[in-house]
């Protein structure tokens, strides 16, 4: 049985979220940063900027835990994205942002998705 120590056949995933500037960036990957993998034994992650390009590097010693810390990640990340779109300053070039829902439960049509401009790879992923 492989242990966690062996990192040899860990799985990997890779990212490259897009933001509007480097400055944006750079407060994702600060926000983000904070919160440490609970199991670095298990996981790894590392962050990373390419200008306006946030790339997220996964490691983990099951396809489960890489699986669960992705999710964790975009979920951090769709907050952050969505809160600076509400509240960073924009510039004249771009869109301004919408006021915020006169209702609750009312959810914004316009905030960021995460489902446009995201790229990533799956690396040594196995079959059982």
């Amino acid at each position: 049985m492989q242990t966690t120590s062996d990192r040899s056949h860990w799985h990997s995933l890779s990212l490259r979220i897009p933001l509007p500037s480097p400055d944006q960036a750079r407060i994702l990957q600060r926000v983000i940063q904070v919160d440490k993998p609970l199991r670095p034994s298990q996981l790894e992650r590392h962050l990373s900027l390419d200008g306006h390009v946030l790339v997220a590097s996964f490691r983990a010693a099951t396809v489960a835990q890489a699986r669960v810390a992705l999710d964790h990640f975009l979920s951090d990340v769709e907050l952050v994205v969505q809160t600076l779109h509400r509240f960073a300053p924009h510039h004249d070039d771009d869109p301004a942002p919408a006021p915020a829902p006169a209702a609750a439960g009312n959810e914004r049509t316009d905030a960021p998705s995460l489902e446009v401009g995201l790229e990533g790879s799956w690396e040594g992923v196995r079959r059982r």
